[in-house]
C-alpha cells in the first residue's frame, strides 16, 4: 500500500502521471454533487467526437452495424468512470499530502499559548498607538526568533524578527527588533529587549514587545540558528554580497577552513556561511547593520521558496520541524502553510525598530544600550505594519537610505 502511494506522489510531481495534484479532498455528496457536471462535460466530449466523423459511417463492412445510441452510452459511461477514477485518485492524493503533512508537523515543539500579550499594560502612551492597537484580522504578525546558545550554555534570543503578512496590501512586512534596545520588561525592570527571552522565554518576550511598543503578536516561532543553516543548504544557497570590511567578522564565524572567504565579492553562500554573515557585529554599521543582513538572508530564503514545489516545501519542513518551538497549534500550522501559499506573490518591504534618528547609544552601570523615543517608535511599528501602502513604503524607503548612506560612509574610508 505505501509502495503504491509513493508511486502515485512521485509521478503527479513531477508531470508524468495523472493530472490529479489540483483536485482537493471532498465528501461524497460533494462527488455526487459534480456529477450532472461531469455528464455535461461528457456530452460536450460526444459531440466533438460527431463533428470529426468519429465513427466515420463511409467506412464498410460486412459486420451489422451498432445502434449509434448503445454504443454511445457504453462511449459516455466509460469517460465518466475514467472522470470518477481520475477523481477518487486526486481525493487520495490530497489526504496523503495532508497525513504527511500532519506526520511532519508532529515533530515541532509545541507549548500552549498561557495568555494573550495584549493583557500586559502598556507602558507607551496610548494616544500614539490607538487607532492600530485594536487586533486587525487582515494582518498577522508573527514573531520569528533566531535563538542562540553562548559559551555558558545560556539560549539567547540573538535575532527578533516580525514577519507581518498584510492581507489588505498584499505586502509580507520584515522589522527587525534591536536587541540592545532598553525597554521595560514586565516585573523585572529595565533591561535590553533580548533579556526577556532570557527571564521568561518568548512569552515574555512578547509581552514586553507589547508592553512597549503597543504591537500585538499573534503567534511565536522560535528556531534554532543550526536549523537556519540547514534551511539554507537546502534550498541551494543563497546570493549575498560580502564587502571587505566584513571579511575578518565573517572568517571568525563561520566553521570550516573551505568556507572561509577571502576577497570581497558576490558569492552563493551556503547554510554555514549565510549564518556566519548574519552574525557579523562590528563591521560596517555595527549591529544595526546586523540586523539588515538578517533580514537580508531571510528575504533572499522567501524568495527562493515561492518557486519551490510543494513536495520541496513538504522536506523543507520536514528537516526543520525538530528544531522548531512555537505556540501555534498543529492545526494553526496546517492553517498558516495555506496562508503562506496565498502569499507567496506578496511583495516584501522592511523596517527596523528604533528608527534611525530616534535612538541614542549610553552606557548605564558600564553597560551599552540603545536608549530611544518609546512613543514615536512605536507609533512608526504600527504605522509600518497597519498603515496605508504610502505610509509603510514611505518608512521602508528611508531604512533603505539610511542604510546605504552608511555603506557609502565606509567605501569613503
Amino acid at each position: 500500500m505505501c509502495m503504491e502511494v509513493d508511486t502515485l506522489s512521485h509521478e503527479t510531481e513531477n508531470g508524468s502521471g495523472t493530472n490529479t495534484g489540483g483536485i482537493s479532498a471532498a465528501s461524497t455528496g460533494n462527488r455526487i454533487e459534480a456529477l450532472p457536471e461531469l455528464e455535461k462535460l461528457t456530452d460536450e466530449i460526444l459531440k466533438d467526437a460527431e463533428l470529426a466523423n468519429f465513427g466515420n459511417d463511409t467506412i464498410h463492412t460486412d459486420e451489422p452495424q451498432k445502434s449509434p445510441k448503445k454504443s454511445g452510452g457504453r462511449i459516455k459511461r466509460a469517460v465518466v468512470t475514467l472522470m470518477l477514477l481520475a477523481l477518487s485518485a486526486g481525493i487520495i492524493f490530497a489526504a496523503v499530502k495532508v497525513i504527511n503533512m500532519m506526520n511532519i508537523f508532529n515533530s515541532i515543539n509545541y507549548v500552549s499559548p498561557t495568555h494573550r500579550a495584549s493583557d500586559t499594560d502598556l507602558f507607551v502612551d496610548r494616544s500614539y498607538v490607538q487607532q492600530h492597537v485594536s487586533h486587525s484580522d487582515e494582518t498577522k504578525n508573527i514573531l520569528l526568533i533566531g535563538s542562540d546558545v553562548d559559551a555558558e550554555g545560556l539560549s539567547r534570543s540573538d535575532s527578533m524578527i516580525i514577519l507581518s503578512l498584510d492581507h489588505t496590501h498584499q505586502k509580507i512586512k520584515l522589522t527587525s527588533l534591536m536587541r540592545d534596545m532598553y525597554v521595560t520588561i514586565p516585573s523585572r525592570g529595565r533591561h535590553k529587549l533580548n533579556a526577556a527571552y532570557f527571564y521568561g522565554g518568548a512569552d515574555l518576550l512578547t509581552d514586553t514587545i507589547y508592553a512597549n511598543l503597543g504591537l500585538d503578536i499573534d503567534k511565536y516561532v522560535c528556531v534554532d540558528y543550526s536549523m537556519f543553516a540547514e534551511i539554507v543548504d537546502y534550498i541551494g544557497g543563497v546570493q549575498i554580497h560580502i564587502m571587505e570590511a566584513e571579511l575578518e567578522q565573517f572568517n571568525k564565524y563561520v566553521s570550516g577552513r573551505k568556507n572561509r572567504i577571502e576577497y570581497e565579492g558576490t558569492y552563493n553562500m551556503n547554510g554555514q556561511q549565510a549564518l556566519a554573515y548574519c552574525r557579523i557585529r562590528k563591521a560596517v554599521g555595527t549591529d544595526t547593520a546586523r540586523t539588515a543582513r538578517q533580514r537580508k538572508v531571510l528575504d533572499k530564503i522567501i524568495e527562493k521558496c515561492r518557486h519551490m514545489q510543494f513536495y520541496q516545501l513538504e522536506e523543507l519542513t520536514a528537516k526543520i520541524a525538530p528544531g522548531v518551538t512555537t505556540n501555534f497549534t498543529q492545526g494553526e500550522m496546517m492553517s498558516m502553510l495555506a496562508e503562506g501559499f496565498v502569499s507567496m506573490d506578496y511583495q516584501t518591504s522592511q523596517m527596523r525598530i528604533p528608527v534611525d534618528g530616534t535612538w541614542q547609544g549610553k552606557y548605564i552601570n558600564k553597560i551599552w544600550y540603545m536608549t530611544f523615543d518609546l512613543n514615536h517608535n512605536a507609533q512608526y511599528l504600527n504605522d509600518f505594519i497597519y498603515g496605508d501602502d504610502e505610509i509603510s513604503e514611505s518608512l521602508s524607503n528611508q531604512l533603505e537610505k539610511s542604510d546605504e548612506a552608511v555603506r557609502q560612509e565606509y567605501l569613503k574610508k
